[in-house]
């Protein structure tokens, strides 16, 4: 397979190093100890895409070599300002509550109905069952967080 080139402003190459800074972190927590090639070759490739960047200076300044990961990242300071921070804080936050949410509805039908049951039904049964609890959920810590949620603990575990 040939080589492809393409040509970026700083504007675009900056966005690209941030999506590919993007990739790496999801990479590094959702796949750490991964021995999958596909994973090898991403991160290959995201890595060589964000060292690309030390050719333009106004974007070399917010890069350095990281000796605890071993390649060129962002500085830390240009991080916690950049646009795929936010994006990374949206999408983390948007996970626990969907998992909060859709977890407290499974183990409420698990208590309503026992795990034999729930186990055998099928995945839309089990959405149909537990459609209007995840709806009131949402309601719940969409207008109150965690506040007014309580969870209780078996006297064995407190």
């Amino acid at each position: 397979m040939g080589k492809i080139q393409i040509e970026l402003d700083e504007r675009e190459l900056r966005v690209l190093s941030e999506l590919c800074a993007l990739g790496l972190t999801v990479l590094g927590q959702a796949m750490p100890d991964s021995r999958d090639a596909r994973v090898d070759a991403w991160h290959k490739l995201l890595v060589e895409l964000i060292r690309a960047g030390r050719s333009v200076p106004e974007l070399a300044k917010d890069l350095e070599y990281n000796p605890d990961c071993g390649y060129w990242f962002f500085k830390r300071p240009y991080v916690e300002g950049a646009f795929y921070s936010d994006v990374l804080d949206e999408y983390r936050d948007a996970v626990f509550w969907e998992e909060l949410v859709t977890r407290s509805a499974g183990q409420v039908l698990v208590e309503q109905l026992g795990a034999e049951k729930v186990e055998a039904l099928s995945p839309e049964e089990r959405s149909r069952c537990t459609a209007a609890l995840e709806q009131a959920l949402w309601n719940e810590v969409t207008n109150h967080g965690i506040d007014r949620l309580v969870f209780l603990m078996p006297e064995s575990e407190s």
